[in-house]
Order: C-alpha cells, then structure tokens, then sequence
C-alpha cells in the first residue's frame, strides 16, 4: 500500500521549492486525517470535494468513480451540478477528458474545450452548463486508475494548482480503496457464498430497521416475497448436487435482474427465496412476484452444462402494515401463502385478496 509518508515528503519538497505554503501544508495533513478515519463513501467523497472547492476555486469539482466491474466511469459526486441528471452517465476508458486522464493515468490540462479532440459533450448535454475548461487528475492506487477528480472552468490557474490536486488525488485514491476494501469486508457478512444474494442475518436486521417506532412513525411501508422452487429435488436427483447449486445461482441471478434497484433479494435457505421491496404496496408487490416468476419459467437453466432446465415457483406475498406489524407476522403470513400455492398445484401467486 502507498505510504502516507511519501505524500508528507511530497509537500514539504513542494513548499522547499516554494510551490504550496505552510497552510497548503496544513490542508493536505487535515485532509489525510480525516480521508484515513473515514470508510462510509457519501462522507469520504463529500469531504474531498469540500476541500478541493476550499483550496481550488472553479466554476465546477466532480469526482468519477471506475466501476470495478464495467471499468466504466461514473459520476460519485459533483458540486454546482444536478447529480440526478449525471446518473445514467458511464464513460469508456479513454472517453472523454476524465476517460482520458484515467486510461493515460496522468494530469490533464484543457485551457479550450472547443480545440480538444477528445472532449465529450455528454454532459454539458444533459445539465445545459457549458464547460470551457478542465483540469482532470487520476487517482491511481497499486498502479490502477480508481477515479478521476475534475475541475471545470478554473477561474484562477496557479504554479500551487496541479501540485496540490495531485496530492490530494493521491489522498483520495488510498481512502477509496481503503473504503472499497471495508465494504468487501463488510459485504462477506451479509452476503450468501453460494448465490451472492443478501443472507438471512442481514433479512432479519433490515426488517428490524424497516418495522421499528421510528419506521412506523414515518409511515414506512413495504412488500415481502416468500418463494420456494418446485420440485427442486428432481434438480438434484437428476443432474446432482454440483448442478443443483449451479441451478441456484443461476436463478439467483433471474432474481436480481428481475427486480433490478426495486428492492433486494435474499437467500433464505435450500431452494428458499425472500424478495423485500421497500415503500412498495400490495399491488406493486404482485407485480414484481408476477415479474419475477414470468422471467423464471421463460429462462432455461444449466444451459452451459449442456441441459435446458425449466423450473415454477411458488411464491406468497405480505405487505407492511397492512397484513402484519412486526417481522415475524409478515414473513410468517408471506411463508404461508407460499405453502398454500404449493399444496394447491404449484407455480403460481397468492397474498391477501386473492
């Protein structure tokens, strides 16, 4: 891991040369105390932007991220911009300024925007702002870009300004993965090894959250899905234990892809799903079920292993606070439906009302 010694050294060689001073020096010390004790991403980013907006003055400061599964950069953060209209936004490695600046992995300064072969308009598109000029710094950690930090329209260049966003950036770069590396962490506590779905322990936790006093005064509402695959011992019986899992991690991923950003799913057990959709009512609930089991019984399953498995499912549906008031109510209520659908034929819906 880069040493934080090596950022110290860097600015005291730069206040020895007369390029940052003294409070320069003070800044980049307080910014690397709070980056290192700082692991939840809204208030790591919000603090390197405020600080670069205190020490670099521009029109606009924004912060992309690289999708470590895409490797595509996104918008994490951005001051004097709508962040809602940059959401859709992915950039290529080598896309744009900011794609650039991370495929090179090397400062870049744009004094004209309107000369620069490579500058995409993407942006200044959909948030009608104009950009004219653009400072992007890559942060790179173990020798891989990590993001991009951007200033637009600069309303004052100085000898100080690349090197202090490049410390900076460097700061940056190691708090991001630090934080990165955290939440992998944290991620194999709530996460099943076999699917990748959400476990049980955090099901139960995220219940708690969402049918406590506080919940309740806030008049929070949401949808359970109780789903258990059919016949999914002739699976196993048929193709073995090796396929049966393949099977479930295929059909985890339906899953996901089913209810996207909705909501979550979790691995409840064997060939046990729960989906939980929050501020979803009764009837969106049936929707995403309806959804999700279509997108089931259309797929085919261990195609790669050379079969063409078809599976139903049989789910039950319970809404908070309609059907229960408490977590065991609801999943008690969900797990019976789902049981009901079951002994009355299989593959098929029910919740309360029908």
């Amino acid at each position: 891991m880069t040493s934080w010694l090596s950022k110290a050294q860097a600015i005291a060689a730069g206040i020895r040369k007369g390029i940052l001073t003294k409070k320069d020096l003070l800044s980049c010390v307080e910014l690397g105390k709070a980056l290192a004790s700082e692991l939840e991403p809204r208030e790591l980013f919000g603090r390197i932007i405020q600080k670069m907006s205190e020490l670099l003055p521009a029109e606009k400061w924004s912060l992309l991220l690289v999708d470590e599964k895409t490797n595509q950069l996104y918008f994490e953060v951005a001051m004097e911009l709508d962040l809602s209209s940059l959401k859709d936004v992915r950039l290529q490695m080598g896309e744009g300024i900011a794609g650039q600046a991370a495929l090179q992995q090397q400062p870049l300064i744009v004094d004209e925007t309107g000369t620069c072969g490579f500058f995409c308009k993407k942006v200044d598109q959909l948030t009608g702002k104009k950009t004219e000029s653009v400072i992007a710094i890559p942060l790179i950690f173990a020798g891989k870009s990590v993001g991009v930090i951007e200033l637009v329209n600069i309303k004052r260049l100085e000898k100080r300004t690349l090197p202090l966003l490049t410390i900076i950036a460097e700061y940056a770069a190691i708090a991001v993965e630090n934080m990165r590396r955290y939440k992998r962490i944290e991620d194999l506590a709530v996460r099943d090894n076999l699917t990748g779905l959400f476990n049980t322990r955090y099901l139960y936790k995220r219940l708690e959250e969402m049918t406590g006093s506080t919940a309740v005064e806030r008049q929070t509402r949401f949808s359970l899905l109780f789903m258990d695959v059919d016949n999914f011992k002739k699976v196993v019986d048929g193709f073995g234990h090796l396929n049966g899992s393949k099977t479930l991690q295929e059909l985890a991923k339906t899953i996901r892809e089913a209810i996207q950003d909705r909501g979550f799913g979790v691995a409840y057990g064997g060939d046990e799903f729960v989906v939980v959709l929050p501020d979803a009512g009764k009837g969106e609930a049936m929707e995403a079920a309806s959804l999700i089991r279509e997108k089931i019984v259309s797929s085919s399953y261990l195609k790669e292993e050379g079969h063409n498995i078809n599976i139903t499912v049989s789910l039950g549906v319970a809404s908070f606070p309609e059907d229960a008031g408490d977590v065991k109510g609801i999943l008690a209520l969900a797990d019976r439906f789902m049981f009901e659908i079951k002994e009355s034929g299989k593959d098929g819906i029910k919740s309360t009302g029908n």
